[in-house]
């Protein structure tokens, strides 16, 4: 039970990690070039605490590595697309 409290809370602090960034990124007036350094730093963090946490719970694999790295691009990918016009 404890264990599952455990892991929603820390899906609920990725998700307002996440959320947090990008609303930093909107509201700062930097140029896109800082954003996107901003973004892959805060993307790398992101992959870094979710691995330490599956593996911490002993069930990280290949898939999961996998997973987390396919989200980042997409989310990189994404944020290039929006902002596509500033360059």
């Amino acid at each position: 039970m404890i264990m599952k409290k455990l892991s929603f809370l820390y899906y609920v602090i990725e998700v307002v990690y996440i959320g947090g960034t990008f609303v930093l990124l909107l509201e700062l007036s930097l140029t896109l070039y800082s954003q996107l350094l901003l973004l892959f730093l805060m993307l790398i963090f992101y992959i870094a605490i979710g691995l330490w946490f599956h593996k911490k719970n002993h069930n990280i694999n290949a898939k999961v590595v996998l997973e987390y790295i396919l989200i980042c691009v997409l989310i990189y990918t994404l944020f290039i697309f929006l902002n596509i016009s500033k360059i």
